[in-house]
């Protein structure tokens, strides 16, 4: 990249630029990221040769396939297809964007994104970083909490059996009124800031003598806070003197703490490496299940958990979600509306019911797994245990929400069997694939003792219209289906000569393709990338995969098949054998065109009783076969398998050069040289 590109004066205006920006910085941070490194921050990699490996983090499985190759900085899955690099992994490890993974790894190398990206958000944010800001807040309450005027929360968090998690989850105390505004004005902390998160409203500070819990989103930065009053402290004062504050305050929302897409704990869970994910309702409840080895606990903050929650964390949740609620009625009416709310979720979901702890007399998880005072260390363990099944043992969605619906509906009486069924009908008219919507259309029949088809007739006539047509008038909603094809053998050949570029990059200056062009767009898309990592010096096969990964590093479609292409050009026996084999046979195929149309014109010729115009056709014609298959000699002239398949598509079987063929033909006949008979 030039010094021009790399300092470029108006971003804004000359697009050319911020991309070379953009391309130089992406390249600068995957070249100084060492993967292994990166993954064995979350999880242990064993040496396997060449390669290490692991259980792989995004799917279930007894042995290991999840490889990562040192060489090349790339890993992939055996098992599920997984593959990528450095920003791959946090993508697909820790759910974020591209541009999110890109900043995490450049942030930790002191790379500045100056002029690379355009648009707004947080992340171009004029002046102070708002995160740094509040994790300074955060600082500033844990130092008051050590301090004199900390003695109250202590001992409160001492007597939750809550002391050992201060350091880790950096809990603090919000001391007396006034405190935080000086602080702030010291360090100079943006007001805007503070009031955002509801540290300050209106000159007041409105967290002031309570416990502070930082609440940090995915990415471990410090969004927002909760706050529990202190037992024994006086409460904060109040222009009306009957307002009585809430035991539990979080930050409203802002640009940075959006409750529907932060879960608190989830950072924690993620280092964890945990994949089953257990929703609870406080933030107490979650650390003490964290110090208790529930590490897979997370709480939804001041909203039920929602749809939005479950995307966010599906990428990693592989083992599933198990929704934690009280079984009170308050629990009862949240797990209806989750499973109301996760009917499309694309990972298990399940739900426990507190009731089904101990003898239900437990109020929070808290209160099961926290060591009690003058408890027998064998009494917690043998509780935890117990608490342990209860989270194992919880049953899927439906099936808890048939249980609730039992409670408020008496299934022996027909007409709330049909009261039933119509609620029934609501949930499946939520339901977006058509295969989902069968599998639960016959367990709810089940449930109700009714046949399947008297639901499925519900369904239909309670289905609401979805659109109207030209006049107004409703039209039946109907899911669509993406119409798929199966590659062609050229398409999937063109994968074959990718893994042959990848294994002799050098092959790439002497590569000729222009007598069949590449038909697969991303295919095409990675020669060109290839060329230009080529270009600059990327000469061998674990250089051009570092740089290619890089380069589509925000392209899910083309990392895919570059996975694929990696794997086979290392299984690749003699790269340059095998891509003389296929560019012979793709030359063939392109020539087929020119062929059939040589032969449509002699037959017309023939027709026609045009002896001159055949005569000429004809030697054109042979001119063409012989050029489209020469006679191969020599050992070294005999292709592989895949070239082999794709030769003999492009052969056929021999016949007379006179035969036109059909249309449809795409395997043109084999030509001899013979006189065309007399008309």
């Amino acid at each position: 990249m030039s010094d021009l590109a790399l300092n470029c004066p108006l971003p804004d205006v000359c697009p050319d630029f911020c991309m070379d920006r953009f391309e130089d910085t992406k390249l600068r941070i995957k070249e100084a990221t060492d993967l292994v490194a990166l993954i064995e921050s979350y999880l242990p990699l064993k040496p396997r040769g060449r390669t290490l490996v692991a259980l792989c983090p995004f799917h279930a499985e007894n042995s290991p396939s999840f490889t990562v190759f040192r060489e090349s900085q790339h890993f992939h899955c055996f098992g599920c297809g997984k593959t990528g690099d450095v920003f791959t992994w946090l993508m697909e490890r820790d759910g974020l964007t591209f541009r999110e993974a890109m900043e995490v790894l450049g942030e930790r190398l002191g790379i500045s994104f100056e002029g690379v990206w355009k648009g707004g958000g947080p992340q171009t944010r004029k002046g102070p970083d708002p995160y740094r800001a509040l994790a300074e807040v955060a600082a500033f309450f844990r130092q008051a909490l050590a301090g004199d005027e900390g003695g109250p929360a202590r001992a409160y968090l001492d007597g939750r059996g809550l002391a050992p998690a201060i350091e880790d989850w950096q809990i603090g105390f919000h001391p007396r009124a006034g405190s935080l505004a000086k602080f702030a004005q010291e360090r100079k902390l943006p007001r805007d800031v503070l009031e955002q998160a509801g540290l300050m409203r209106n000159g007041r500070e409105a967290f002031a003598g309570r416990v502070m819990f930082p609440i940090a989103d995915e990415r471990g930065r410090i969004v927002g806070f909760g706050g529990r009053l202190v037992p024994g402290l006086p409460l904060p004062a109040a222009a009306n003197s009957d307002y009585t504050p809430p035991k539990y305050l979080n930050s409203p929302e802002s640009p940075l703490f959006n409750k529907r897409r932060v879960l608190f704990g989830l950072h924690r869970a993620k280092q964890a490496g945990q994949r089953r994910i257990v929703v609870m309702e406080g933030y107490t409840d979650v650390i003490a299940c964290h110090l208790a080895g529930f590490t897979g606990a997370v709480a939804s903050l001041g909203t039920a958990f929602t749809a939005d929650h479950a995307r966010m964390i599906e990428r990693y949740a592989t083992d599933g979600l198990v929704l934690m609620f009280d079984g009170d009625r308050a629990g009862a009416q949240a797990a209806e509306r989750a499973l109301r709310e996760l009917l499309n979720s694309r990972v298990p979901v399940r739900i426990a019911l507190m009731a089904d702890a101990e003898d239900g007399s437990a109020k929070d998880p808290a209160d099961i797994v926290t060591a009690r005072a003058g408890e027998e260390p064998e009494e917690v363990a043998e509780r935890r245990v117990r608490f342990a099944d209860v989270i194992d043992g919880a049953e899927d969605a439906l099936s808890v929400w048939f249980r609730l619906l039992r409670r408020r509906l008496d299934l022996s009486q027909a007409v709330h069997v049909d009261a039933a069924a119509r609620e029934c009908a609501t949930l499946l008219g939520l339901v977006e694939s058509p295969v989902r919507q069968s599998a639960y259309l016959q367990e709810m029949a089940r449930h109700l003792a009714v046949p399947a088809p008297s639901l499925e007739r519900l369904l239909r006539r309670q289905a609401r219209p979805r659109r109207t047509d030209g006049a107004g008038k409703a039209e039946p909603a109907q899911v669509a289906v993406a119409e798929t094809r199966p590659p062609t053998l050229l398409e999937r050949s063109e994968i074959d000569l990718l893994a042959c570029v990848l294994a002799r990059p050098a092959v790439l200056v002497d590569l000729d393709l222009d007598d069949a062009p590449l038909a697969h767009e991303g295919i095409a898309e990675l020669f060109a990338m290839a060329a230009d990592g080529v270009v600059v010096g990327r000469a061998t096969k674990d250089d051009l995969l570092k740089y290619l990964f890089a380069r589509a590093a925000e392209r899910p479609e083309l990392r895919a098949l570059l996975g694929t292409a990696a794997d086979r050009a290392a299984r690749l026996a003699d790269p340059e054998a095998e891509l003389a084999g296929l560019v012979e046979g793709r030359r063939r195929l392109g020539g087929e065109p020119r062929r059939r149309s040589l032969r449509q014109q002699l037959q017309q010729a023939l027709a026609a009783g045009d002896r001159a115009a055949a005569d000429e056709l004809q030697r054109s014609l042979l001119e063409q076969l012989r050029r489209d298959r020469p006679r191969a000699t020599g050992a070294a002239a005999e292709p592989t398998a895949p070239a082999r398949a794709l030769q003999a598509t492009a052969d056929g079987p021999a016949d007379d050069p006179t035969d036109s063929g059909s249309e449809t033909d795409t395997a043109p006949d084999t030509a001899t040289e013979t006189t065309p008979p007399p008309s």
